[in-house]
């Protein structure tokens, strides 16, 4: 009976065992601050990080982009949503249609997630607002540099989003929405002073 019972306790230390490892999980990749003029200054220094950063969402016609007003009039950095979510946002030579993508978005190799939570719902309620907004926010996401093109005005880092613009944020988390930020259709919303001034 005794080498029966032992086990049994044996069995029980082990089925213990096993069943902590599999709540244990890997912790999430740790973001690298960095503020929106770094990112346009120096793309190169950024490329495939996971960043957090700041700066002011326009979103509408032909644009999906993060800036900064203090950047010195630098072109924006193109965002798209990481995994499954599309952005849906209209501009010429990007994939548009369909809210969902047959799989999670994989750019450079490297395949990006998205955690759809309350806050990522909040900022995607104010993207798909008809017409252009504008308003602030604090996001992670897998930065990507693009290619150097030298053009007349000197050289600029691009290939993603409208006519290969910019360089690529992929949003992985939203972190923050300013509720202050103004909006409105026609680009008013770029126009508002509070998005400005807080960043």
């Amino acid at each position: 009976m005794r080498p029966f019972i032992g086990v049994l306790i044996a069995v029980a230390f082990w089925l213990a065992a096993d069943g902590h490892a599999e709540v244990v999980r890997e912790s999430p990749p740790t973001a690298e601050k960095a503020s929106t003029c770094a990112l346009l200054m120096d793309p190169a220094a950024y490329n495939h990080k996971l960043i957090e950063v700041r700066g002011v969402v326009s979103h509408g016609f032909e644009d999906f982009t993060l800036s900064a007003p203090r950047c010195g009039g630098r072109s924006g950095i193109w965002l798209e949503y990481g995994g499954r979510v599309n952005s849906e946002t209209t501009y010429c030579c990007g994939v548009k249609t369909g809210t969902l993508r047959d799989a999670p978005l994989v750019v450079e190799g490297i395949p990006t997630r998205l955690i759809e939570d309350a806050l990522f719902r909040r900022f995607d309620a104010r993207v798909r607002t008809q017409g252009n907004v504008s308003f602030g926010a604090r996001l992670v996401g897998r930065f990507f540099a693009g290619l150097k093109q030298k053009t007349p005005k000197g050289e600029v880092w691009g290939g993603y989003g409208h006519f290969g613009c910019c360089s690529l944020l992929v949003i992985q988390q939203i972190l923050t929405v300013d509720a202050s930020a103004g909006q409105g259709a026609s680009g008013q919303g770029r126009n508002d002073r509070s998005v400005k001034n807080k960043w």
